[in-house]
Order: C-alpha cells, then structure tokens, then sequence
C-alpha cells in the first residue's frame, strides 16, 4: 500500500528528531571547550609542524618529515612555554619521529596518554589539534578541528594500518595528535589527500594509529638519534600476490634457511592472522606488516589442509638486494630487457640467468612495455625493490640451441 506523503515526512521528522537528541545526549557528556583546554598545554610547536607530549618526562612524538634534517630543536608548548628538545630516534618510512624535551630538574610537562586506536570505530568522534598553514603565529594558540573516523586499517602510501578522518588536516598539522574525545592520542596525523595539485584539505585526513607508535616506541627511545628500519617476512612467497583470496593468503614457496623457514612455514600454508589480527588478503598482510619495526616476533597463524598452526616468526629488517643483473640499455625501439651480464656468486647467477636472456615475466606478471618509461620503471624495480630474502619467480626466453628459443621457468632467491 502507499503511503501518504505526508506520513512519509512526519516519519522522517520523527527519525530525525530521535537522532538528533540521541547525538545530543553523546555530544552533551564531553564540554568540547574544556577538552580542548585540557589537551592544549600537552601540544607542541616545532619546526612549522606539530608534536604533543606523552610523557610528564616531556618524551613527545611528530612525523619525521617535520625534522627534515635537523637532531635538535626549539620548541614551544601550548600554553606558552617555550624548551630545547633533541632527536631520540626515527622511523623515516614510517614517518614517525621521538624526541625529549629538556626538562629543568624536578618539572614535569602536561601530557597526553597514548590511547588504543584497535578500540577506534568508525564513527567515533575526534579532535585534530596543529598548525596549520602556521596560524598559530597569530595568537601562540593550536588549531583545533573536529571529525570522526571515517575509516580503519587503511593504507595511504607508506603509511599503513592508518586511521582516516575528515577533521580537517592542512600543511602544518604535520606531527599533532588525533584525539578522542576521553583525551587520549589515538594517532600522529601525517598526510592528508589533495586534488589538482593543491596543498589543501579535501575531507580525508591520515593519521598514524597509536599501536604502531606503541610498537615503535621502545626502539626509537633508544635509537640516539639513529633509524629503526622496518621489518619484513623473508623468504616467503605468496601465490597470486596481487589477487584478493578468500580469508587469507597462500604461500607459494620457502626459502631454504630463510627465517620463514626456521619458524616452519610450508608451502600451501595459508595465513589466517597476524598477531591476532585477520587476514583477508595481501593488501591487509601488507598494511599488518608495515606497522612492525625490525626484531619484532610476529605469532602467525596458518590453516594447513585441516588443521590451524600458529607459528613463531622473527621479522627480519628490510635490507635491499643486489641481483646481480644488468640490463641492456634500450636502444631505438627495443624495450624488451635484455640480460647483458651477470655478476659471478650473485643471486642472478645461482639462479640461472644468463646473458642474452630476456626477461618475459616477473614476480608473476608478464612483461609488456610500450614507453621508455615503462621500461626504466622495471630497471628501478630491479635496482630498488627486491629486498634479502625475497623469492622472486621469473621467466626468460633464451636460444634453444637448434635456431629457436625457449622459455625457461627460474626461480631467484635475494640473498
């Protein structure tokens, strides 16, 4: 039966009107002008960034891009204070610096406590303190912008397992906290997406999740002023690297002697979790993995035929690997990579390659090229991105010996 439009719209008033008083009773139990009176003191101004304390000890945390080059610091705090600070240590592909402000005998700083950003929902109200576009010149005051979480467990570039928000981030947020609305620092905001080249807010903030900053922390405190390089699992290979497999991931080959071999991995093992956290597919492996700094001990858990094992795995750090391979430049309107030599006692070599070789498929992608572009971007790929203990499936065609050629199936392993 239809309804009559007009019952339609008191209907809808009537929903509108629970929900709005049900947002007002939430919103009613945090004053949000004494939050951000209670969290200004803990923020810090530095370098045309952001940072805020976590520590009474004055410990504070930024991105590491806001230091750029820089171990030591002037700072101020807040609510007006101004301080020394030195570089503890970084995390530059993480983007997460620590420092520790000089803090005179016997003081202590106002501070906020890291929160538990694997407690965030979507949904959940938040509170970005900066400085954007160095406002805070103005009346020595942060900016305070409020949002929700818009997403979790997202991946932004190198940052991932991030928390998304629309509370809005402009250069100079750099570095500040994200904040619930308890006061509590759930993540370093860092990046923010842009369109048309402009450097602006366009509603979706990223911000590195307080669990990364927690499993960071004890290395960066003792780094003196140094880098923590983050950890990978090596020697493993995962079938279909690229496509999304049903609740896990399939490993497709072990390196002999590799840590992922000493820990008992198999091939045909598919991974069902990380330290607790699902797996649904590379993608979300991949973001799990790039929160852990290197000597972490990850508890894995696979599904191998019936049965689940939960194995104990080292991460190892990401170290990048000479192959051993040299191209043929490309000449005229030849782009196909051609072997033109390898390095003896090299990864190339003990797999097999040899010179003339042209390289069809790679990590188990067929190779097409149509640009010079295209072309130099795998050079870069074999220069810069294969790390030690990476098993890397390829294909070459080669002479057969008889006038024709052959494709041979080879199997390298980054040592």
């Amino acid at each position: 039966m239809r309804r009559p439009a007009g019952l339609i719209i008191a209907t809808a008033i009537l929903a509108c009107s629970v929900m709005g008083a049900a947002a007002t009773s939430v919103r009613a139990e945090v004053d949000l002008a004494s939050l951000c009176v209670a969290i200004r003191p803990a923020y810090v101004f530095i370098a045309g960034g952001s940072g805020v304390v976590i520590r009474p000890d004055g410990l504070m945390l930024t991105n590491d891009h806001v230091l750029e080059d820089r171990r030591e610091f002037d700072v101020r705090l807040g609510d007006g204070r101004s301080f020394k600070a030195r570089l503890l240590g970084r995390d530059e592909v993480g983007d997460l610096a620590v420092l520790k402000i000089d803090v005179p005998e016997g003081e202590t700083l106002p501070h906020l406590p890291l929160g538990d950003s694997t407690a965030v929902r979507v949904g959940d109200e938040v509170v970005a303190v900066g400085n954007p576009f160095a406002l805070g010149v103005i009346d020595q005051s942060p900016t305070f912008t409020l949002g929700v979480v818009s997403a979790v467990h997202h991946t932004q570039g190198n940052y991932t397992e991030c928390i998304v928000t629309d509370a809005e981030l402009n250069p100079g947020n750099s570095g500040g906290p994200l904040v619930t609305m308890a006061g509590e620092v759930v993540g370093i905001n860092g990046q923010i997406s842009t369109r048309y080249g402009l450097r602006s807010n366009t509603g979706l903030g990223f911000a590195i999740s307080s669990r990364q900053v927690a499993l960071w922390l004890p290395l960066l405190e003792k780094a003196e002023g140094g880098e923590v390089k983050h950890a990978r699992l090596s020697g493993v290979e995962f079938a279909s690297r690229d496509r999304e497999t049903p609740a896990s991931v399939v490993v497709k080959d072990v390196a002999e002697g590799s840590p992922a071999a000493v820990a008992g991995f198999q091939s045909g093992d598919a991974i069902v979790s990380l330290d607790a956290a699902a797996v649904a597919n590379g993608h979300r492996l991949a973001g799990l993995l790039g929160v852990y700094p290197e000597g972490h001990e990850a508890k894995v858990v696979v599904r191998r035929g019936t049965d689940e094992q939960t194995l104990s795995v080292m991460l190892t750090p990401l170290e990048r690997c000479r192959t051993g391979i040299d191209l043929e430049r490309p000449r005229g309107g030849e782009l196909r990579p051609v072997v033109e030599s390898v390095k003896p006692g090299s990864p190339a070599e003990a797999a097999g390659l040899k010179p003339g070789d042209v390289i069809v498929a790679f990590a188990g992608r067929r190779l097409e090229f149509s640009t010079k572009e295209e072309r130099k971007a795998f050079d870069r790929l074999l220069r810069t991105s294969i790390n030690v203990g990476d098993i890397v499936s390829l294909a070459v065609r080669r002479s057969d010996g008889s006038g024709g050629t052959a494709e041979v199936a080879l199997r390298l392993v980054a040592r």
